[in-house]
């Protein structure tokens, strides 16, 4: 079995078999008319349709559909992504000898593999 983390309205993952067929795409693509003039490229007519096949073969059974989809990845490939992390502090005194004003800030990146999940992230390498 392989396993999907599949990304739109929802984030899910779903177990398919190894020999199912998996195919991303447009619920109903435009006709070529359609393309040419003035097809709906708002996000709800942008947004992809997940079909999972039983086999690769013509003609298989349809296991499941999934709409509003935005991307998937099987999640036996490596991801990680790369964020900016800030901190920072401002200190300020104020009393009979004046104002002051003292500011601490330091940046860094990193890379981290996000996982599914609120707030659920593993550092990476």
């Amino acid at each position: 079995m392989r396993e999907l983390l599949v990304f739109g309205e929802k984030t899910f993952k779903i177990k398919v078999p190894n020999e199912a067929k998996i195919t991303f795409g447009p619920w109903s693509p435009p006709s070529s008319s359609a393309k040419s003039v003035s097809y709906d490229r708002s996000d709800k007519a942008m947004s992809g349709t997940l079909r999972i096949y039983e086999t690769a073969k013509t003609g298989a059974s349809v296991l499941a559909v999934f709409s509003g989809v935005s991307g998937y990845r099987d999640l036996s490939m490596g991801y990680a992504e790369e964020i900016a992390k800030e901190e920072g502090a401002t200190l300020w005194k104020s009393d009979e000898h004046g104002y002051q004003r003292e500011e601490k800030v330091s940046a860094s990146r990193e890379w981290i593999e996000p996982q599914l999940g609120p707030g659920r992230k593993k550092k990476g390498h």
